[in-house]
């Protein structure tokens, strides 16, 4: 995607979800005047919503969001620019473009979609009782806590970009972009296999390459510990959490070299692919998600039947409950299992608590039922991770089947 494109769709997520400053209006408003141009922006609208809807189909009400924009004063400086550009003769809007504009905004802004319960006859609970007190409730950002071999701490969040720490024939280098890598310095092995380790607290997410090229998405309140220099004839890391992978091809004499990501339940081998897993300890089952390529899902642990496997193909989950001896797998919405990675969540039939769960982890609350019926109510839908903690549980109360009452850092869940 150009740079300018890139522009424009971050100018329209912050229209949509009003946090748009005045000048950036002012540039928004540029744009929109260059529809009724021959400057190609109806082919750039157009071949950004085939990207988006190849991704996922999506089902608006579009004319609604599209109206918004050439109604607003703001951007259309008074009615009789409206109405000249409601009427322009010249200019043929197909409902596929209509569509277009909507989709961007959805999509770049990560605005809700729905939200629903298995109680959907009851109408909407009143506002939660909101106690202020203690420090304000935000959503989490990029930060995370470097273990070196020998032991040092660094706050990745608090180090400068383009710092660099030097350990075992490897450059550890922060980004521009706010993630680390490892650059080699010595390409010769090392006698000593030594680790480093990744840790994400609540509230926290982090991205780094590993040294064999692997890139990994580190969600919060996760671990991710792997050598500073792979060697054998695997590449073995140990997950806490939730991850995702996209993983480089590495080859040796005999053939590539197998990557493993290692969780309390099981082990996931791949050869070059990309892929989730979601390991929490706290939740009642661990699951592999594949987007690309080939995994190989095993249990793992010396109570677990070493011979039970599973290969996935593409938009499959493997599941395993905790303390169980069989994976399932089924065909599942990829946009559900890595939202996450994309500044979202998203839910499809989740429970109050797995809603909850991931709720608190990025907001670094912690969460109480009032009675156990209300941990059996089902959630769906999508709404972006940086909304403000206050509106994101109002949307869920519209289900009418919970409400939420804030102390400090803690919610109670009731009904």
């Amino acid at each position: 995607m150009n740079e300018k494109n890139v522009r424009l769709r971050y100018l329209l997520q912050a229209y949509i979800t009003d946090r748009i400053a005045p000048i950036e209006l002012s540039e928004l408003k540029l744009y929109v005047s260059e529809i009724n141009s021959d400057e190609g922006l109806y082919d750039i609208i157009d071949s950004l919503w085939s990207e988006i809807d190849d991704e996922q189909p999506l089902t608006v009400n579009s004319d609604l969001i599209f109206r918004k924009i050439i109604n607003d004063p703001r951007i259309l400086a008074d009615k009789e620019e409206q109405e000249t550009a409601l009427s322009h003769t010249k200019i043929k809007l197909s409902v596929r473009w209509v569509a277009s504009i909507a989709a961007m905004l959805l999509v770049a802004a990560s605005v809700f979609v729905y939200f629903y319960s298995d109680d959907r006859a009851r109408s909407p609970a009143t506002e939660a009782s909101m106690a202020a007190t203690g420090q304000p409730v935000v959503p989490g950002g990029n930060k995370a806590m470097l273990t070196l071999a020998d032991g040092r701490v660094i706050a990745l969040d608090d180090i400068a970009e383009g710092s660099v720490v030097e350990q075992d024939g490897f450059r550890i280098v922060k980004t521009n972009d706010g993630q680390i890598l490892y650059e080699p310095v010595d390409a010769g092995p090392t006698m000593e296999i030594t680790y480093n380790t990744v840790n994400t607290p609540k509230g926290g997410e982090y991205r780094l390459v590993l040294p064999d090229g692997t890139k990994g998405w580190l969600n919060a309140a996760s671990s991710l510990r792997y050598p500073v220099q792979f060697s054998g004839k695997q590449r073995l890391v140990d997950l806490t959490g939730e991850a995702y992978f996209e993983v480089s091809h590495v080859k040796q004499r005999d053939g590539r070299v197998p990557f493993v990501v290692r969780t309390a339940q099981q082990e996931v081998e791949v050869l070059g692919t990309h892929f989730n897993i979601k390991a929490y300890p706290e939740e009642a089952a661990t699951k592999t998600t594949l987007l690309e390529g080939s995994v190989r899902v095993s249990l793992n642990g010396a109570h677990y039947q070493p011979s039970v496997s599973s290969i996935l193909k593409p938009n499959q989950q493997a599941t395993i409950a905790k303390g169980s001896q069989h994976i399932s797998l089924a065909t599942v919405d990829l946009i559900n299992a890595v939202a996450w990675k994309d500044g979202n969540f998203a839910f499809h039939d989740n429970t109050i608590v797995e809603v909850m769960n991931t709720i608190a982890r990025w907001y670094d609350v912690e969460v109480e039922y009032e009675g156990d019926a209300v941990k059996n109510k089902l959630f769906g839908g999508t709404i972006s991770k940086f909304e403000s903690f206050e509106k994101l549980l109002k949307t869920i109360e519209l289900t009418g089947t919970v409400k939420f009452k804030i102390d400090g850092r803690r919610v109670i869940v009731m009904t």
